[in-house]
């Protein structure tokens, strides 16, 4: 049974063991505590590897401070066994019925049954103008924002170390250091204003709706402050049609690095959503990481579900506009607010459908395709021009040795398509094949035993990219 050992950090400048302090001796044994097991099935089954990790002391403790930290808080790089018979698991998100159904209600009763009644019962019961009916519902709309994204915004800021997004897998996290001396600061992690990317959607799309809802009563223009809830939307679906290209840009996107290649913007969404709101924290994030990079399928499907999202909030804002602004106030108020929520779910459900399916054509290619694709796909961590993808037995091997940053179909005999919908590469993945799996690739390649000139099946391209 392969499995994987977290070691604690080496001492600092080379001293023994023994000589070390009680706040590193606490931290030693936190570490030595932590012992990641990871099982494979199939022909891997029985597989022996073991793999020491090592990560500096700074990665644990705060400078300045005798505050421990555990190694599951911290950005190691871990290392996934592929198995054969199912791709890197997802597992881990689980959660309870009571708190989203809540929410819900608590969306629900901010954003349509209190602007609804105070709009409907205030216009037919007393002599209050339509212009200050607005300036109350505006106040209304806005209100639910005021409560949830502060408490995301401090589980990023303040306990970073447990939510927030991964740093460099061979560097010291900037969450471990102080940003300050003053009060406030001082328990503030360096990197406090750095937020994940769907918050930073979140606040684009807070951003544009707080126009109407602020002008609109002012003006006053009544259909302006009708289409705040598609001004929510513009701004997302946007940045979901942007995301559907692969960019490099030059600063971080969640837990990727500036330059790495982007993600759609659904798989984002997934994994910051899960750490954040769903409070499974960075161990989540690593293990996004890794199925992304893993499974070509995977990928294919978030590109499809950002198309998916982003066509629906184009038709939502048609829809919304078409009926804003050739309603009459008294229908379009109560419509327009509910039509949200009812789009919402509606499209909600498409998207569940959608991912089951997917899913089940995800794990049937994995099974069928793990041999002859994944295990010849895995490419290495470097940089991109020094890989030597076109040499059967270069790249791939490498990867094979060191561990993969990724599986790129074709990549190990026809080049990286720089030009395909998505990337498989990521800097916190480290995927290996069991010893059996390596084995069986080494008898199927007779180049990569000194033979004449196999090539290495690259089958399945066209199926899943």
């Amino acid at each position: 049974m392969p499995h994987i050992t977290v070691t604690a950090p080496p001492p600092l400048h080379d001293e023994p063991p023994t000589a070390t302090s009680g706040d590193e001796n606490r931290l030693s044994s936190s570490a030595s505590s932590s012992t990641a097991t990871t099982t494979t099935a199939g022909a891997a089954a029985d597989a022996q590897s073991t793999a020491q990790l090592t990560v500096p002391v700074e990665a644990y403790v705060r400078p300045g401070t005798n505050r421990e930290r555990s190694p599951s808080a911290v950005t190691l790089p871990e290392t996934t066994i592929l198995n054969p018979d199912h791709p890197p698991r997802l597992d881990t998100f689980h959660f309870g019925v009571k708190g989203p159904l809540l929410y819900l209600c608590f969306l629900l009763v901010f954003n349509v049954a209190i602007p609804c009644i105070l709009f409907y019962v205030l216009r037919d019961n007393t002599p209050i103008s339509d212009k200050e009916l607005i300036g109350i519902g505006s106040a209304a709309l806005g209100a639910s924002s005021c409560f949830d994204a502060p408490f995301r915004m401090w589980r990023l800021t303040r306990h970073r170390a447990k939510y927030g997004p991964l740093h460099y897998p061979f560097a010291p996290d900037p969450a471990f250091e102080r940003a300050g001396k003053r009060w406030l600061p001082k328990d503030m992690p360096r990197s406090w204003w750095y937020l994940d990317a769907t918050m930073w959607m979140y606040q684009a799309g807070l951003f544009s709706m707080a126009v109407p809802l602020a002008i609109a009563p002012a003006i006053p223009l009544f259909n302006f402050y009708l289409f705040s809830l598609a001004m929510l939307v513009i701004p997302v679906m946007i940045l979901f049609t942007v995301s559907l290209k692969v960019w490099r840009v030059p600063f971080w996107l969640s837990s990727d690095p500036p330059c790495t290649p982007s993600k759609p913007a659904v798989y984002y969404a997934l994994e910051d959503c899960g750490a954040v709101d769903f409070q499974h924290g960075r161990e989540w994030r690593k293990r996004c990481q890794a199925r992304y990079a893993a499974s070509p399928p995977f990928r294919a499907m978030m590109w499809n579900q950002t198309l998916l999202w982003a066509v629906g909030m184009a038709i939502f804002v048609g829809v919304t506009a078409a009926v804003d602004w050739t309603a009459d106030l008294e229908f379009a108020f109560g419509f327009v607010l509910g039509l949200f929520f009812i789009w919402a779910l509606c499209w909600g459900a498409l998207s569940y459908l959608h991912v089951h399916v997917s899913l089940q054509r995800e794990l049937e290619w994995w099974r069928a395709e793990y041999a002859t694709t994944v295990v010849n796909a895995l490419v290495p961590h470097d940089d991109e021009d020094e890989r030597d993808a076109g040499s059967v037995g270069g790249a791939g091997a490498r990867a094979r040795r060191e561990g993969a940053a990724g599986v790129e179909l074709g990549g190990a005999a026809t080049g990286w398509r720089k030009g395909a919908r998505t990337r498989g590469y990521s800097v916190h993945a480290r995927l290996e094949v069991p010893p059996q799996a390596e084995m069986a690739q080494l008898r199927r390649t007779p180049s990569l035993l000194g033979g004449g000139g196999g090539d290495r099946a690259t089958t399945a391209d066209a199926r899943v990219v």
